[in-house]
């Protein structure tokens, strides 16, 4: 079965904790089709309980924030050490330049952009990184 690694931040959930019903709704829709992996920026514990409560199951996996080397962005290690358990076929994150990591890799990205979710804790490059990293 494909794979595809989606970010709880930004695409499930706001940075409050609300969740964000099309992200979901994208999520329920990929669960159908792929083996959908979670990316967390949390604990195991806390993201499990966010999925729990609002009853988010059939993931295929949960990586959260143990997978992490010091001065490594997060996502990037967690789509690492999914590559290297196995192919990638579809990443969806809020951040154009996580998007472009996952295609310079080779792999499909959905950016996901909601009305009522606008990241405030990281600084994300411009869409012109993202135009970049396809030409290049």
């Amino acid at each position: 079965m494909a794979t595809a690694l989606v970010a709880l931040e930004g695409v499930l959930m706001t940075e409050t904790g609300d969740p964000i019903p099309e992200g979901i709704r994208i999520f329920r829709i990929l669960s159908a089709s792929y083996r959908v992996v979670i990316c967390s920026d949390l604990s195991q514990a806390h993201t499990e309980h966010w999925l729990r409560s609002h009853l988010i199951t059939g993931q295929g996996d949960v990586y959260d924030n143990r997978y992490f080397f010091e001065g490594q962005d997060l996502r990037s290690r967690q789509l690492s050490v999914a590559m290297n358990g196995g192919r990638v076929d579809l990443f969806v994150d809020p951040d154009a330049d996580r998007c472009a990591e996952a295609v310079g890799l080779g792999i499909t990205a959905l950016l996901f952009a909601a009305p009522k979710f606008v990241r405030t804790k990281r600084i994300v490059k411009p869409w012109e990184d993202v135009v970049n990293e396809v030409e290049r």
